[in-house]
């Protein structure tokens, strides 16, 4: 018996180290690129040269002034390009998950469901049809050919995510605003959307990431480096300088300014993202 309990005692020792080797393997392995463009964007091509695995060893400012004025235009095209689109695929998101939670009809789970199906297809077997679709409009090579894509293209998720939790409020709250003569709009505006606020949040965010790190949409709808959103700016950039020389330092300065709103971003609003991910687990 006292062998036994020996034994299983030892087991969850080396259980013990193996979990903790694995956590520390696991944060080295996320947080090393990290701390790698860090450091090299801080060099000189000089720097690089000696040693790209060298941390920490110069400390040159003057890349991010040179990156800067390389990529301010993209990043500041893309803040503008991602708020429009949020405003716009957000808003139209909660009327039409409002419709599917509260509207009853013949046929509303098969339209829903061909609805949702659209998550299914594959982005670029709609490049062609989208490309042919903006430049009829007259949207070609301007932020519209961005901004409305990226909101329609967000819809089947959002809606998604709303209905259920839409779902949840209870109909009570409908009802007694309904009695109180209250329209469909005025009870989204003022009932809905303030308790479901994390949701809407997190699909805000899920927007910006998807906005943010999109490079072959821009690619394809726009030739005016003055409309170039951060991920085609930011290849644009990189390409004019090369990957050595005097500007090798700045092009990884370029890649920390460019992901840094996306940490800001995460950084302040994770507890609403996490809030609205966990509930949304559990509702749907």
């Amino acid at each position: 018996m006292a062998q036994a309990v020996h034994i299983a005692g030892r087991g969850r020792r080396w259980l013990t180290v193996v979990t903790i080797a694995a956590g520390i393997l696991i944060v080295v392995l996320t947080y090393f690129p990290i701390v790698f463009v860090l450091s090299n964007s801080l060099k000189t091509g000089a720097g690089l040269e000696k040693g790209v695995f060298r941390l920490f060893s110069q400390f040159e400012f003057s890349n991010y002034v040179q990156a800067w004025h390389g990529i301010s235009g993209p990043l500041i095209n893309t803040i503008i390009v991602a708020a429009a689109a949020i405003v716009i695929g957000v808003a139209a998101a909660l009327f039409g998950a409002y419709a599917f939670a509260q509207s009853h009809f013949k046929g509303k789970s098969v339209v829903f469901m061909a609805y949702i199906g659209l998550l299914m297809i594959p982005s670029t077997l709609t490049l062609i049809p989208l490309f042919l679709m903006m430049k009829n409009f007259g949207f070609f090579n301007s932020w519209w050919a961005l901004i409305l894509p990226y909101a329609a293209g967000a819809q089947p998720l959002l809606v998604l995510l709303f209905r259920g939790f839409f779902e949840q409020i209870p109909d009570e709250l409908m009802q007694s605003a309904r009695v109180d003569g209250a329209k469909e709009h005025q009870i989204l505006a003022r009932i809905v959307a303030p308790l479901t606020r994390p949701i809407i949040l997190t699909g805000a965010i899920l927007m910006t990431i998807t906005i943010w790190g999109d490079y072959i949409w821009p690619e394809v709808v726009i030739q005016n480096y003055k409309h170039f959103t951060i991920s085609a700016g930011l290849q644009e950039y990189v390409s004019s300088l090369g990957i050595s020389g005097s500007g090798s330092g700045s092009v990884f300065a370029a890649y920390v300014i460019a992901l840094l709103p996306l940490f800001i971003l995460v950084g302040v609003s994770m507890r609403y993202f996490v809030a609205g991910v966990t509930d949304g687990a559990v509702k749907l």
